[in-house]
């Protein structure tokens, strides 16, 4: 059974400009079995940003400006899901008995702004959510922080304290890339990891464990500097000496070409780690594949 549960269509503002069926197409081409559409909607705490509010040189607010402010409408990144939600209807119609479609979506910081992420839910129908973290508290994405500028200690602390507020919101099924900093914050000299902050981590874990939300094993790590798959061993170990069973895969996929990437050697890796089952959801309800 391979599945993807995270990608990115035309309809998430960084990703290429290819339709949903493309994405589909390139699925059905590679033999998945189930594939889910995850665009981003992100929330922020103010209306907008002003590069007054940072200290010199602790970020980069001209990438910022070029690359998010331009998608903003206030305190959301909305896209446009009502279309979407029929281009996936159209083609669950067009590749029946091919392939399985779900239509799900990435919510970033659904904390920062609860009640536009309560009426996104009632809005659309979700086989499952993604809860992401993108943003700190100062509602800059992680891409545009100048790393040299911010003490390691601080900034996890930060930034786990901001997934546990994520996680007291609830109202997703998974978590999305726990490691989700690693892919920005090297430096030359050095190579980030969580290992020095397993209390933090731990602290996650067993918050997810007893609510029921999945923990995503990403694979784009494998094709960036870290060249591994997320999150690291050591916590995936962790989460089943905790008791966690319920974890998803996806490739977290911007265009076709990268649908699926890295996910049988994700799902290899699980199976090594000692996980029976790799998780799957409709309709909100979890299901339970056997690796």
């Amino acid at each position: 059974m391979i599945l993807d549960l995270h990608t990115h269509t035309m309809y998430s503002y960084d990703a290429e400009d290819e339709p949903v069926y493309a994405h589909v197409a390139s699925a059905v081409e590679k033999n998945i079995d189930v594939l889910g559409f995850t665009e981003h909607v992100d929330f922020f705490r103010r209306e907008s940003l002003q590069e007054s509010e940072f200290a010199v040189g602790t970020v980069d607010f001209e990438g910022y400006q070029a690359e998010i402010a331009p998608f903003r409408s206030g305190r959301a990144i909305m896209p446009d899901l009502s279309t979407q939600q029929e281009d996936i209807f159209a083609c669950r119609e067009k590749f029946s008995g091919r392939i399985k479609l779900r239509a799900g979506v990435e919510m970033g910081q659904p904390h920062a702004a609860p009640e536009l992420a309560d009426d996104l839910q009632k809005t659309y129908h979700f086989d499952y959510v993604i809860g992401s973290i993108h943003q700190l508290s100062s509602d800059m994405d992680m891409y545009f922080l100048r790393y040299e500028t911010i003490h390691p200690d601080d900034f996890w602390k930060e930034y786990f304290g901001e997934m546990q507020n994520m996680l007291q919101y609830g109202k997703f099924q998974i978590l999305g890339h726990i490691d989700y900093p690693l892919r920005v914050m090297k430096l030359p000299n050095n190579r980030p990891s969580l290992k020095g902050y397993m209390d933090y981590v731990e602290g996650i874990l067993k918050e997810i464990i007893c609510r029921g939300i999945a923990l995503e094993s990403n694979t784009k790590g494998l094709f960036g500097w870290q060249k591994q798959i997320g999150p690291e061993d050591f916590i995936l170990k962790r989460y089943r000496e905790l008791g966690g069973e319920l974890i998803t895969v996806g490739s977290d996929s911007h265009a076709p070409q990268t649908i699926g990437r890295g996910i049988p050697e994700a799902l290899e890796r699980l199976q090594q780690a000692g996980f029976r089952y790799i998780t799957d959801f409709e309709n909100g309800t979890a299901i339970q594949h056997t690796l």
